[in-house]
């Protein structure tokens, strides 16, 4: 009864703000108790299809707009696919064909340039993999309102009605020092290249606090704060050296692969043995951290699974746009250990 009403609301013959026939009249059209069919229209205001308006009945959602599926998804990311940063497109693609549905990706950039109406007719549903969510919140809340289904990638928003899927970036964060501090380094820095102080939400932020927390439970007093962790990035690390000479540090967790092995580099330009005098972990495990010398320690974001369970989400909200039930999914990561940490040798 359930499944036949919401069909019905969806194909039209039920349209906008039309009344719903009573519980007693749907009891008797479906032949069943008058819980059944009270349970029943409950059901769809839950899932936001119907509004109960007290004395007066049930009606069809005032806002709602019959879409004609286009068996289309829309990735937004802002980075190549072929790039190695990360490949969710394979887990997506899983999902998608079992359900027949093709998947076109575009940057960010071009996402904002093109009309909303534009991508709301062309396409289902939205995975969006943001660039920087404070600028691009304004525009996602715009799609909310306008109720197209859409999952973010690796970021949540915070008071927006946006299902998301992340990573584990506080345990990343953890595991990431609580391997150089197994390995006897106590002063141990956190390097960004994102000034995270403003953005307490962010992936970053979090990995950060992870890298905080393994500090504090080992009782270990040297931690960089977030203004330094960015400011020892900035002009092509022109404040890394003297820090790392002034603080005795032995151990460098950075934010991402990217900023690990440009730092990596950096260092070795200046004459560091990495991992002997240094060693650093980074952060995404992309296809260049195998092959740089020394081979870099990094956490694993399990890519595939975040892809498939961002399609999954992302399949339930097209079904359901009107569901107040967000989910927030964060799926574990791991270590993977190679060349670029080693046991701090005491002199």
């Amino acid at each position: 009864m359930f499944q036949d009403l919401q069909t019905k609301i969806w194909s039209g013959f039920y349209p906008a703000n039309q009344q719903l026939p009573s519980e007693n009249e749907l009891a008797k059209q479906y032949q069943v108790s008058r819980i059944t069919s009270k349970r029943a229209l409950q059901e769809l205001a839950n899932i936001g299809l119907v509004q109960r308006r007290q004395g007066s009945g049930t009606f069809v959602r005032r806002g709602l707009r019959l879409r004609e599926r286009t068996q289309r998804i829309l990735l937004v990311i802002p980075f190549a696919p072929e790039s190695g940063l990360g490949d969710y497109i394979t887990g997506i693609r899983a999902v998608l064909a079992a359900q027949q549905q093709t998947l076109t990706v575009i940057d960010n950039h071009q996402f904002a340039q093109t009309e909303l109406a534009k991508i709301a007719h062309d396409f289902d549903g939205i995975i969006y993999y943001p660039q920087n969510l404070a600028l691009e919140l304004s525009t996602l809340q715009q799609y909310t309102l306008a109720h197209v289904p859409l999952v973010l990638l690796d970021q949540t928003a915070t008071g927006l009605p946006i299902s998301a899927v992340v990573a584990d970036n506080t345990q990343g964060g953890y595991l990431a020092t609580q391997t150089l501090i197994n390995n006897g380094h106590e002063h141990i820095v956190f390097l960004a290249q994102s000034d995270f102080a403003q953005s307490l939400n962010s992936s970053v932020a979090q990995r950060y606090f992870g890298y905080l927390q393994a500090l504090a439970e080992q009782d270990l007093t040297f931690a960089v704060n977030p203004q330094q962790a960015h400011q020892l990035t900035t002009h092509h690390f022109a404040d890394l050296i003297p820090f790392l000479k002034q603080e005795q540090v032995t151990g460098i967790v950075t934010e991402n692969d990217l900023l690990a092995l440009a730092t990596m580099d950096y260092l070795q330009e200046n004459g560091y043995q990495i991992p002997q005098q240094l060693s650093i972990i980074g952060f995404d495990n992309i296809t260049r951290s195998a092959t740089s010398q020394p081979q870099l320690s990094t956490i694993t974001q399990d890519f595939h699974t975040i892809g498939r369970q961002a399609a999954q989400l992302l399949r339930e909200r097209i079904d359901n746009p009107f569901d107040p039930d967000l989910k927030q999914i964060t799926v574990p990561v791991n270590l993977t250990p190679r060349d670029s940490v080693s046991v701090l040798q005491h002199h």
